[in-house]
């Protein structure tokens, strides 16, 4: 007679409740006794780091306000890597301050691959944007990078074979396509398009938490671009577009915003400001397109750091010069001495060691900041108010080095 399963010793051993409910805990409970380490970041700015792998990441602003843009410099600085690390290209000129830290360089042990997905383009601009990132990177501009890989998915279409929509034939490709190239970081320039209704939260829900555990499977970093809301009803442009911008919102360890704005000249400027952060917050950056590639339009980061510390540097440096411009001036015209406006200039201009046009323009700043420090006296020479000079140098945090007589 054969005995039960439980006496042969060949039989497998049926888990219990309770061992099967903790065998599915076991890999999410966290260990008050492991030091989990810091997250590689696959960039920097100016020291701080962003973009960690495994994590999502998200760009957005207006339409035709430079996202794309920015997604080049980000490909660019993290591509541009010779192979001992060091920066290749022209990412030192026109992308100062972002790069790929050591650090990181040094876990994953060879330059970063990168994976951009492309929905919305013509595929004549998704060209552009690859032959930008060959530019800033000083590859040829018409041979492939093993490195560097575009999927154009805007043309796709729903498969008749097997039912699937378009937006997931796109999502199946774009899956095939990280198995192929097994990139460190993946952008994908219009999630919205790998998605049935960006307004279905269910929907929306269920492809971020896809992305979130691909970029953990595969310790990937990958960005999302998505448009804001239009220009509002309610005041508030600082939201991605529907339930699917929430769910990103909520969920990206750093959302990039680029802001466009007109200067005067007709030169058009663009800033990029971190609107969500998970840990320190990095300074905004600007940029301008140039023409250093000819029609093709290069990005280059114009200020290197936060816009309000690059004006108060600029203001420094203006009252820096101003006391200058007094030191010389206290030479010149220090009562009981005065002089005509064309001998003070040209005084000015070998006191300062400047042109005549600077000499004017410090000589003008000082007037139009301080109106009663200088005063022209009957017959056209001008001097200095004793009073006015001693107000303005009390005011100074350093001490003049010419005392006043």
């Amino acid at each position: 007679m054969i005995e039960e399963n439980e006496n042969n010793g060949n039989a497998p051993q049926l888990k219990t409740p309770e061992e099967l409910r903790r065998e599915r805990l076991q890999p999410y409970w966290l260990d008050p006794r492991i030091d989990y380490p810091t997250p590689y970041s696959m960039l920097e700015y100016n020291g701080v780091p962003f973009s960690p792998l495994s994590g999502i990441q998200a760009i957005s602003g207006q339409k035709k306000n430079g996202k794309t843009f920015v997604l080049t410099q980000l490909m660019a600085a993290m591509l541009a890597i010779g192979d001992n690390g060091e920066q290749i290209g022209h990412v030192a000129e026109f992308l100062p301050g972002l790069k790929v830290p050591t650090r990181t360089l040094e876990h994953i042990g060879r330059p970063p691959r990168v994976l951009f997905v492309d929905t919305e383009m013509e595929r004549l601009n998704s060209a552009k944007v690859l032959r930008r990132v060959h530019w800033l990177c000083g590859w040829p501009m018409n041979e492939a990078q093993e490195r560097f890989n575009v999927l154009w998915l805007r043309s796709v279409k729903a498969d008749v074979n097997t039912g699937k929509q378009a937006f997931q034939v796109r999502r199946d490709l774009i899956l095939s396509a990280v198995d192929e190239v097994q990139p460190d970081v993946m952008f994908i320039d219009g999630i919205r398009d790998i998605i049935g209704s960006f307004n279905d939260e269910t929907e929306s829900a269920a492809l971020v938490g896809e992305l979130m555990a691909l970029a953990e499977d595969r310790q990937m970093s990958i960005w999302n671009a998505l448009h804001m809301n239009p220009r509002p009803r309610n005041d508030d442009e600082s939201k991605m577009r529907g339930h699917l911008g929430t769910e990103v919102g909520n969920k990206v360890t750093d959302t990039l915003v680029s802001i466009k704005k007109k200067e005067a000249g007709g030169q058009v400027t663009f800033t990029v400001q971190q609107q969500d952060a998970r840990d320190k917050d990095m300074e905004d950056w600007q940029f301008i397109v140039c023409d250093a590639a000819g029609a093709l339009g290069i990005p280059k980061i114009i200020n290197n750091g936060n816009l309000a510390r690059t004006i108060e540097r600029i203001e420094a440096e203006k009252e820096t010069m101003d006391f200058e411009t007094l030191r010389v001036l206290k030479t010149i015209i220090m009562p009981p001495q005065s002089d005509y406006f064309t001998n003070i200039i040209k005084k000015l201009k070998d006191g300062l060691h400047v042109g005549e046009s600077k000499a004017k323009a410090y000589w003008n700043d000082l007037r139009e900041k301080h109106p009663n420090l200088i005063y022209q006296r009957d017959g056209g020479k001008f001097t200095l108010s004793k009073k006015e000079v001693e107000a303005f140098e009390s005011g100074l945090p350093w001490a003049p080095e010419t005392p006043t007589p």
